[in-house]
């Protein structure tokens, strides 16, 4: 994926809503029923004529990741730490900080079962008092590994993901936001070691049944063969998806380009369709900031993307000169075949 990737025009662009689409399908896992377009929505209106709190939660999700990039973009591997972590899900679920503490450990034992009782529970994690320990010695050996040969040889990159994020699973130090939290550490740790975005969690929904099953193999039986081979699969899986995605916005936006031949090469206008590869639902505001024109300029240069049928209005009424660009959103909610 690295050296596709490094082929891709405007691979900042498709990155940027790769990671709106690992938000939704990480939310997703959770239960969450915000969709793609929704959340784009909301990020192009700031907001602004309310939404399903489903949005807010999805959008923390993106504040998060990118917090976790640009940490990672400036200190590399050293960057993955317990402060991090804190950090992580503080941004994760600061909506829900008056009902229990966010960027801190559990104080109270939980489980995971079908009932309120603990007697019920499927798997029962550590006690609080040693969660505090057990995400040290996770930290130590795993976040902050350092290639070395011991007896066991030197884990390969993969190894350490299935290793962090099942350790996390089954620590389960927050009180909530731990699934979407331990998450976070796939691309974290991907990109933590120079690697392109990778995302995991589509892959991961799709399987979800086994990835919840998988994960359960381990704390309760410490059979890791199951995630290893579901792990293994959803990279290879994720890699191809992401590089296809990548591909068809590209080839989208070459067409667009053609279709706009008529207009100077350096307008607004020509240049409006790469912006929309990072942002498929734009906002007169956001087509300002990216174009770096007047907002007279950037009006005219979608009023005539909408005339030539590349984007249409979301919904004027409610959400004023908002507008989507359909090919790619539709694109984006495409299964891989």
């Amino acid at each position: 994926m690295q050296g596709a990737m490094a082929h891709i025009p405007n691979a900042d662009m498709v990155t940027r809503t790769l990671a709106r689409r690992e938000a939704v399908s990480s939310s997703q896992i959770e239960g969450t029923k915000a969709s793609l377009p929704e959340l784009l929505t909301y990020e192009a209106t700031q907001g602004i004529g309310g939404m399903t709190p489903d949005v807010k939660v999805t959008e923390r999700y993106v504040i998060a990741l990118q917090h976790g990039l640009a940490r990672i973009r400036a200190e590399g591997r050293a960057a993955l730490d317990l402060r991090l972590i804190h950090e992580l899900h503080e941004r994760l679920m600061q909506d829900d900080a008056s009902h229990f503490p966010v960027g801190a450990y559990r104080t109270e034992q939980v489980w995971i079962g079908p009932t309120l009782r603990i007697e019920d529970a499927t798997f029962v994690p550590a006690p609080p008092e040693q969660v505090p320990g057990c995400m040290e010695e996770m930290a130590t050996s795993i976040l902050q590994y350092a290639s070395r040969e011991d007896e066991q040889g030197e884990l390969t990159l993969v190894a350490q993901i299935a290793i962090a994020h099942a350790q996390f699973e089954t620590i389960h130090p927050y009180h909530d936001g731990n699934g979407r939290t331990g998450r976070l550490l796939l691309p974290l740790l991907l990109a933590s070691e120079g690697y392109p975005p990778l995302y995991l969690s589509g892959a991961l929904l799709r399987a979800k049944t086994a990835y919840y099953a998988s994960l359960a193999r381990i704390q309760l039986r410490g059979d890791w063969a199951p995630w290893l081979q579901l792990l293994t699969e959803a990279i290879v899986e994720s890699c191809n998806e992401s590089i296809s995605i990548a591909q068809d916005l590209v080839a989208i936006a070459e067409r667009w380009e053609q279709q706009l031949s008529g207009y100077r090469s350096h307008s607004a206008t020509r240049r409006l369709p790469r912006l929309l590869l990072g942002h498929p639902v734009l906002s007169v505001q956001q087509a300002v900031e990216g174009l770096g024109v007047s907002q007279p300029a950037a009006n005219a240069a979608l009023n005539n993307l909408l005339a030539a049928g590349i984007v249409s209005l979301v919904n004027e009424r409610q959400w004023g000169r908002v507008f989507q660009a359909t090919d790619i959103l539709r694109r984006l909610d495409t299964p891989p075949g």
